[in-house]
């Protein structure tokens, strides 16, 4: 008979607050650039017809983290009333590979990769960054929000999406969750004008903002792509850029702004900078004040596997998992 812990999704937020999160992507991706990781290459499973898909991944952290994951990516699910990104993760035993938990793939998909933009944005963004723009209104967008909240002493975050009613909900829901004042943007150019750190955290197959309207030490988190043939920079934006990843073969694969970019021209990939390397000090990170940073990232499953380790330690601390018998 097998016991599993079910971590209430609801509860991420308290079992593993953004900031914590955020130090802990630090380590997931030293870690990862370190070659200390274990994972195989992301499978996709494309839905016939449509660009919904499910992924399959895995990560090892030998004696810390391991975890699988599959999420399903379904655009056409803001039509239904029910989240693009759904999922489920299985918590295994890193010294026996007994399945040990279970938690909500989606939620913890978002805080995670909220907290990998928090984790760049601590290690990348000006330290006096007062300005923050988030494009998009789904669930990335708002962890995003709250990541770049966290980690920097923001006065104001903008938040722009082509959907009006979508972007005030997000707004009411969060502006009690934040110390920075949370203001709707006109338009794209409104978002960015000024902003010190900028999150996309769209589906785009465009670019949502101009880049010739970056201020000098910008920072821009790019999470919302993860395919060749979508990018929510352009090429003005990469080219003026310092970039960094989190990892440079996924990268390669999967970040159609920098492959894109690359093929212009204006960035080459012997560039690129693993995130996990500057948390490690292994690498540089911000060197000029007037420099724009972008950090892009596909997503990785040692987030998973590290963010779901630390939510089974803290439900089984504060006893709020529930277990099951299969």
């Amino acid at each position: 008979m097998m016991r599993l812990q079910l971590i209430p999704a609801n509860q991420i937020p308290e079992l593993l607050p953004m900031r914590e999160a955020a130090d802990a992507m630090k380590g997931a991706f030293a870690a990862l650039s370190a070659g200390e990781v274990v994972a195989p290459h992301r499978m996709h499973l494309p839905a016939k017809g449509s660009e919904d898909c499910a992924l399959l991944m895995g990560a090892l952290v030998p004696g810390r983290a391991f975890a699988t994951k599959i999420v399903s990516i379904f655009h056409s699910n803001s039509h239904r009333g029910i989240p693009v990104v759904t999922g489920l993760v299985t918590i295994l035993d890193p010294e026996t590979g007994v399945p040990a938990g279970m938690c909500d793939g989606g939620p913890l998909t978002a805080w995670r990769t909220g907290a990998t933009s928090g984790a760049a944005t601590d290690l990348l963004a000006l330290p006096e960054a007062r300005i923050g723009a988030v494009f998009g209104s789904g669930a990335q967008a708002r962890t995003q929000l709250l990541a770049i909240d966290a980690v920097r002493d923001l006065t104001e975050i903008r938040v722009y999406g082509p959907e009006a009613a979508a972007v005030e909900a997000m707004i009411v829901e969060l502006s009690k969750k934040t110390r920075a004042e949370l203001t709707t943007a006109a338009d794209s150019a409104a978002a960015v004008d000024g902003a010190d750190v900028i999150c996309t955290a769209t589906s785009s197959s465009v670019p949502v903002f101009d880049g010739r309207l970056l201020k000098p030490g910008a920072h821009v988190n790019a999470i919302g792509t993860y395919t060749l043939d979508r990018r929510e920079l352009d090429v003005e934006t990469v080219g003026r850029a310092r970039v960094f990843v989190d990892l440079v073969e996924a990268a390669l694969e999967e970040a159609g702004e920098l492959v894109h970019a690359a093929a212009e021209g204006v960035t080459r990939s012997a560039d690129w900078t693993e995130i996990g390397d500057v948390a490690a000090g292994r690498a540089a990170g911000r060197i000029d004040p007037t420099g724009i940073t972008v950090f892009k990232t596909v997503g990785h499953a040692v987030q998973d596997a590290v963010t779901a380790a630390l939510l089974l330690d803290a439900a089984r601390r504060t006893e709020t998992a529930r277990e099951i018998e299969l």
